[in-house]
């Protein structure tokens, strides 16, 4: 049916118009400072953003919202504990400064809170989490002297519920290197020189990664005929991916129900579905054996190794 309205063009209008007013209003002009993210990865990426302000994909957009889905979560959590949003803390000369997501401040002490949305679980923060709010606390420790400075990352996967809180504390070298990138991004956008590219976990949805000199490094020319069965691959290549990730978090919640129900197993159409796994296993750990007996761990590689040889397969990225 035909319809007088196209929602979908219009709520597409309306979000990217909202993102933008959002961003404006609670980060202000982000190309006429450099911030906490613009230093705590890639300084390409980041020069490159505040030169040409190039718009992210809706798709991407929805994905970055999660962001602050986690901080309404976290939020939730604080209770009668007196806190400030979005908390904005700058260097002398304004040019370094950062949005903290939530500061709690009491007579002798102040803590950072900075919420991190994620699509999986972590054992320890990232270093870009890390360098982060080591530049927030290098600014605050400028504004607020004399009083205890920590910082606590809440990472939350909102897909799956998991969540966990990583402290930090100051650390000199840290702080050094953070304003030193801060110094360093500056003075590239002054002179208009574009920073060395750094690898990230990101590098894949960055949207300067077509001529990143870092990724194209050791590339090839192709003919007109590889190039469109590359295209090929690579475009099912990313619907798969996109179809594991919603059939994981699908699998995952799906467990987790089944476990509460205490089924096993049970038929759907023509396929049975149960349980497996969930059993504890004794491993041996190669790494703490090395490192405890370095000599006794080569002289048994060197009696009991093989050589394997794996076959050449394509990794994109």
């Amino acid at each position: 049916m035909k319809r007088a309205l196209n929602f979908k063009k219009l709520w597409t209008k309306n979000f990217k118009e909202n993102l933008n007013k959002e961003s404006l209003e609670s980060l202000g002009d982000r190309s006429l400072y450099v911030g906490s993210s613009d230093i705590s990865g890639c300084l390409r990426k980041s020069y490159l953003q505040k030169l040409t302000r190039k718009e992210v994909s809706i798709e991407q957009s929805i994905i970055l919202q999660r962001g602050h889905l986690a901080e309404d979560l976290v939020k939730k959590g604080f209770g009668n504990l007196p806190f400030k949003e979005q908390y904005e803390v700058k260097s002398k000369n304004g040019y370094y400064r950062s949005h903290i997501d939530f500061l709690i401040e009491s007579e002798k002490e102040v803590i950072v809170v900075e919420c991190k949305s994620l699509g999986t679980s972590v054992e320890s923060p990232y270093d870009s989490w890390v360098l982060q709010v080591q530049f927030q606390m290098a600014l605050l420790s400028q504004e607020k002297k004399g009083k205890k400075i920590s910082a606590c990352i809440v990472a939350v996967n909102v897909n799956n519920g998991w969540h966990e809180f990583f402290w930090i504390e100051p650390n000199a070298i840290l702080q050094k290197l953070a304003m030193s990138k801060a110094e360093e991004l500056k003075s590239a956008l002054e002179l208009q020189i574009e920073p060395k590219a750094e690898a990230q976990n990101y590098c894949g949805v960055c949207p300067f990664n077509s001529d990143c000199p870092l990724r194209l490094q050791g590339c090839s020319q192709i003919s007109k005929a590889l190039e469109g069965e590359a295209q090929e691959i690579v475009t099912l290549n990313e619907t798969t991916r996109v179809l594991n990730e919603r059939l994981d978090t699908l699998k995952k919640a799906f467990v987790e129900k089944l476990n509460g129900l205490e089924i096993k197993k049970f038929s759907i159409n023509d396929k049975i579905i149960s349980l497996a796994g969930g059993t504890t296993s004794t491993q041996l750990d190669t790494n703490a054996w090395k490192q405890a007996n370095p000599e006794g761990f080569e002289n048994i590689l060197k009696d009991y190794s093989k050589t394997v040889t794996r076959a050449k397969y394509l990794l994109i990225k």
